[in-house]
């Protein structure tokens, strides 16, 4: 779609452009507020279709095995893998995601809880978001760091960490993430990933 242009230069009073204008932007606006919870469920459908959950699953598991050498972030890998297999189209979400593994590597939240639960928050919520229907994404979120924390004992980094490597380690800060990063302990990571991909998918999969 290409950006609105407010151009006067054939209409020095400005009358007709700024009526164009608000054309355009009404289309826009209306456009936005017909892509409701129906919208999304056929953009599922429509990635989806033919594919069987296991089928996805493969794919999901091929992405982070393609982006997670690129990104190196659990948070980009996540959100990605899920954005191209329903096609989320929201690439540009993708760079804000770079602080999120650990949550600005201090060994918090996991990067692939929070790409995962970014993912279907933008399926659950409706575009409006001054509209009564809030927080829709509230019950799948929870059911999905449930189903994480029963299989990794906890949605904080350092903790699934220790949790895959039998190892603890004291990470806080940024720096503290080099000695399990020479221990090889990243690469536990892409495996973390495609089980929360999988967690999140089957949530996005309910919603359809």
């Amino acid at each position: 779609m290409e950006p609105l242009q407010y151009n006067l230069e054939k209409d020095p009073a400005g009358q007709s452009g700024r009526r164009k204008f608000f054309r355009k932007s009404l289309l826009l606006t209306t456009g936005v507020a017909f892509l409701t919870e129906s919208s999304f469920a056929s953009i599922i459908k429509a990635s989806a279709s033919g594919k069987s959950k296991e089928e996805i699953f493969i794919q999901l598991d091929e992405l982070v095995d393609k982006y997670f050498p690129i990104f190196r972030t659990c948070s980009q890998t996540s959100f990605y893998a899920l954005n191209e297999v329903f096609d989320l189209k929201s690439e540009n979400i993708v760079k804000a995601l770079a602080p999120f593994p650990g949550i600005a590597a201090r060994g918090e939240t996991c990067g692939s809880v929070t790409g995962s639960l970014l993912a279907i928050a933008l399926i659950y919520e409706d575009n409006n978001v001054f509209n009564d229907k809030k927080k829709l994404s509230m019950s799948p979120s929870v059911n999905f760091c449930s189903q994480f924390e029963g299989k990794f004992g906890s949605t904080r980094c350092r903790d699934v960490i220790a949790h895959e490597t039998k190892t603890k380690y004291d990470i806080t800060k940024p720096g503290d993430y080099k000695k399990p990063e020479e221990d090889g302990a990243f690469e536990k990571c892409p495996g973390v990933i495609k089980q929360a991909v999988h967690f999140a998918a089957e949530m996005i999969l309910q919603k359809s």
